[in-house]
């Protein structure tokens, strides 16, 4: 048992844990606790704070039936089997450190992000066609090569050319995650909204499995990509399936407009952080995510 007196009676200082005869002090784990994902922590408080004044001034009360929705919708991406997503859903939760006070908080700021943007949304006959080609067209299997510039991508051409497996220069050259699979990425269809059009018809327009296309820009880079076998589709009908893959559009730009409304918030942030793990830790991810060109998470 902790020594008598040992908890403050608000539970922020005293003892946070006993390990055989040693006493863990809550003064003791903070600057761990703030070096190890205190910047993270304190963006989602900020985040929730700035949501909040929003939603009063807008008149934005999100209720247990919206916090209830979010949870589907989260459980619906995951998969459409209810046990298979309550299992991936678990995953997630553990992974990300997602326990009852941040699960709580994850599905009210998505309630309120959704109620703000939602307006804004508009759903294009072109961008169902696209999501219905993604779930039930055809597909392609590719493998493919990433690198930073066309010399570099032409280089890969010689190689090829002179016989060696595309695999393995993946593995050894390509800066694309998939250079662990020796290329492979997922399959995509023609229209798939989720790869780059570029790429998309590069190994589209690619006549026979085996073929490689011409160097493609993508970004600041270059992609070669190889076409592997071709799946085909279940042959559901647009018609039939067109409310679903309305759904999947309008949730998909929702996804995308409350990130960078939630981006776009935290990136005027600037707090008066008076703890020094934790102002060391908020200036490290800063620091971080300007030299890569990428804003901080959150």
């Amino acid at each position: 048992m902790p020594p008598a007196g040992a908890k403050s009676a608000d539970g922020a200082a005293g003892v946070a844990a006993m390990w055989k005869q040693q006493v863990v002090t809550w003064d003791r784990l903070r600057p761990v606790l703030a070096e190890l994902a205190g910047s993270q922590a304190l963006e989602e408080v900020l985040l929730d704070a700035m949501l909040e004044d929003r939603a009063r001034e807008r008149g934005i009360a999100p209720d247990e039936a919206a916090i209830a929705r979010e949870e589907e919708t989260l459980r619906g991406y995951l998969d459409q089997d209810p046990a298979r997503a309550d299992r991936l859903l678990s995953e997630v939760r553990a992974r990300q450190g997602l326990g009852p006070t941040r699960w709580r908080a994850l599905l009210r700021r998505n309630a309120i992000l959704r109620a703000m943007v939602t307006a804004d949304v508009t759903v294009q006959e072109e961008q169902v066609r696209a999501a219905h080609d993604a779930a039930h067209g055809p597909r392609r299997r590719a493998r493919v090569i990433a690198v930073p510039d066309l010399r570099a991508a032409q280089a890969v051409a010689d190689r090829l050319a002179k016989g060696e497996r595309f695999e393995d220069i993946a593995a050894a050259l390509s800066t694309d995650p998939s250079a662990a699979r020796g290329g492979l990425v997922n399959a995509m269809s023609r229209l798939d909204p989720g790869v780059p059009a570029s790429v998309r018809e590069a190994l589209w327009a690619l006549a026979a499995p085996g073929t490689v296309s011409p160097p493609v820009l993508v970004g600041t880079g270059y992609l070669l990509v190889r076409f592997e076998g071709e799946d085909p589709g279940d042959g559901v009908a647009l018609e039939a399936v067109r409310a679903e893959a309305e759904r999947a559009v309008r949730l998909a730009q929702e996804r995308a407009r409350m990130d960078t409304l939630a981006q776009d918030m935290l990136r005027g942030a600037e707090p008066v952080i008076l703890d020094d793990s934790l102002a060391d830790a908020w200036s490290r991810v800063r620091t971080g995510a300007t030299r890569s060109g990428q804003r901080p998470p959150g």
